[in-house]
């Protein structure tokens, strides 16, 4: 008998009305931090948050990038959301202006979650929802 497939699953939030994921991270004392991040498919980083939120969650640095939005500051951070398959380190990056602007769509929004944290999963929406759930093995 298959399992239940569990499944994250979002009302589209703000104006105008945007795609978002319920993410956990887990500092290096094993306090889980939960953040409502935009997700877009278009931005090439996992996840974007503000430099006061990193500076609790940095496992150790990674390399910075400069982008449009001005530098962004480059760590991993360890992913923890075992209901969906996820329980890894990934390269994050802190930015103020990034997660502000997010804002802009809704207050609750903490940052971005990009393509590369999205391709871990499987993801989709309609026109009321966006979901995700653990990706299917081969």
């Amino acid at each position: 008998m298959t399992p239940p497939t569990v499944e994250q699953r979002n009302p589209y939030k703000g104006l105008p009305p945007r795609p978002w994921i319920r993410l956990r991270l887990k500092e290096k004392d094993g306090t889980v931090h939960e953040f409502e991040l935009l997700a877009d498919t278009g931005n090439p980083f996992a996840i974007v948050i503000s430099h006061a939120a990193m500076a609790n969650l940095k496992l150790k640095a990674a390399l910075d990038v400069e982008t449009n939005f001005g530098p962004l500051q480059g760590a991993w951070v360890r992913l923890q959301m075992p209901e969906l398959g996820l329980d890894s380190e990934v390269i994050g990056y802190a930015s103020d202006a990034v997660a502000s602007s997010t804002q802009t769509s809704s207050p609750d929004f903490q940052g971005l979650a990009g393509l590369p944290l999205l391709r871990l999963l499987e993801y989709g929406g309609d026109v009321d929802w966006f979901w995700l759930q653990q990706a299917k093995k081969p």
